[in-house]
């Protein structure tokens, strides 16, 4: 069973047409500041944060693409289960460097180059300290290490980027964030989907689609301690989930 059922999936979609919440979203996007990127795509290189309604909008603009779907499931299947063995780009991120979703990036990625420098590296640390503390936290509960490649990967801050206007502080980019957040609310006030309401990356929502959290975590954990199933059961996953 998974931990997002497809029926309430679609019921969202469902509902976010009929209240025109992809629309708002869209609108969201528009309103947020622009700026000149040299589409380097040295940030294409995580499972951001997205929020509900993202998920549900990238979702919704896969579903008619089924090769495009197929190959971004390939992808995210091998990012979610080898994420403690080595660091790989976003699955959504092809081999010329462009984004294969451009058209619905979530805010997360539309917001990068656009933070101050300051604030940028101050929670870039914050990052690599919680890595750290993740990656004891699971040798001794799991007994294995995750990759240091992984551990102290960092996306750096972009000097290349420029801004058109001024660069943002945490309140403006929280602002939108918020908005989104709003959206989000729609479904649960609702009633349109039951799920647990925690912060997800978008790997983490595809895979929760296909999986239920438990049964991927552990098998993720499984196939990180024992090197000799991995590429077998990767395999396996793929077959039996990509359709």
């Amino acid at each position: 069973m998974t931990s997002i059922k497809k029926v309430d999936i679609f019921k969202c979609i469902d509902f976010a047409n009929e209240n025109k919440l992809f629309d708002k979203l869209n609108n969201i996007y528009s309103s947020l500041p622009s700026g000149d990127c040299t589409g380097c795509g040295k940030c294409c290189m995580e499972s951001v944060g997205i929020n509900l309604t993202e998920f549900l909008n990238i979702y919704n603009y896969l579903k008619d693409k089924e090769i495009l779907r197929k190959n971004s499931l390939d992808r995210i299947i091998e990012y979610y289960f080898l994420e403690y063995s080595n660091k790989r780009c976003c699955p959504f991120r092809d081999e010329n460097k462009r984004c294969l979703i451009y058209e619905v990036r979530p805010l997360n990625c539309r917001l990068f180059g656009h933070w101050k420098k300051d604030d940028y590296n101050k929670n870039l640390d914050n990052v690599t300290k919680r890595n750290q503390e993740y990656r004891d936290f699971m040798k001794s509960e799991h007994g294995f290490d995750i990759s240091d490649e992984v551990v102290n990967f960092k996306i750096r801050y972009c000097e290349d980027f420029k801004p058109d206007k001024d660069y943002l502080d945490k309140s403006d980019r929280l602002s939108f964030s918020d908005e989104i957040m709003t959206l989000d609310s729609r479904f649960f006030a609702n009633e349109i989907i039951d799920i647990e309401f925690r912060d997800r990356g978008i790997v983490e929502y595809f895979i929760e689609s296909l999986l239920s959290q438990n049964v991927a975590y552990n098998i993720k954990v499984k196939i990180s301690k024992d090197e000799r199933i991995r590429c077998r059961t990767i395999k396996r996953l793929k077959k039996i989930l990509i359709r």
